[in-house]
């Protein structure tokens, strides 16, 4: 999109949203401090990024399968719909925007620019003004697992997801964001992508890049009521 070009710029240059001015209330409960599952289900609440089905996006899932049923059963696409709207937001619009920063096949060093760092600030700085990221400090500091400075976790946080280290005997050609949110494309045999665990890559891929990714089915575990979605991608 176009303005993605904008997030090149130097973090001087840069406008960012303020969807949390204040943090005042937004800090975590005692409860929420003593019992992991309460503080995540805070997270979810806090997110006004949350996506609706039907408004914001369409899936097919088709009728599903047994586990031991190995043929594609899904007629159509997983997704067939995404609203423009959504790639317009600035934290889901600053994140494609680092989503094609990367060499796909892996073990291929990295070289990142200036650009792209660039890219990798205004990421960090959009996200960290929103309640979720807010809370997550909060969190973490209350447990003195970072330091109370907010500057120091953002730091922190782009060290996680964008430094780079070794795959496959290659240094430098790979890092936390690469593997989890964008994929690599494995050379050893037939073509396969690790890692890819991101619903907007997948979304993507599906309706508006040149890339053929099998929905095989889903399966519902009627005793942990847990969908589960495999997947086979393959380049065209």
């Amino acid at each position: 999109m176009d303005q993605w070009n904008g997030y090149k710029r130097p973090p001087s240059e840069q406008e960012y949203s303020n969807e949390v001015e204040e943090s005042a209330g937004i800090g975590p409960t005692k409860e929420e401090l003593a019992d992991l599952s309460q503080a995540c289900n805070r997270l979810w609440e806090l997110d006004r990024n949350r996506l609706a089905p039907g408004k914001d996006y369409r899936i097919d899932c088709g009728e599903g399968k047994k586990v031991y049923e190995k043929e594609d059963m899904a007629q159509e696409s997983l997704f067939s719909w995404l609203s423009d709207d959504v790639l317009r937001r600035p934290t889901f619009s600053r994140f494609c925007s680092l989503l094609d920063n990367y060499n796909p096949n892996q073990g291929s060093k990295e070289v990142i620019t200036s650009e792209e760092r660039q890219e990798q600030a205004a990421f960090i700085e959009e996200i960290s003004r929103t309640a979720p990221i807010k809370y997550l400090h909060m969190y973490l500091a209350s447990k003195g697992i970072v330091s109370e400075n907010y500057q120091d976790f953002k730091r922190i946080l782009t060290s996680l997801w964008f430094d780079l280290y070794g795959r496959g005997g290659t240094s430098s050609c790979s890092s936390a964001f690469e593997h989890v949110f964008v994929g690599e494309i494995k050379q050893r045999g037939e073509q396969e992508v690790s890692g890819f665990h991101n619903w907007l890559q997948v979304c993507l891929e599906f309706i508006f890049l040149n890339f053929l990714l099998y929905y095989l089915y889903f399966i519902y575990n009627f005793y942990s009521n847990v969908v589960s979605l495999p997947m086979v991608a393959s380049l065209v």
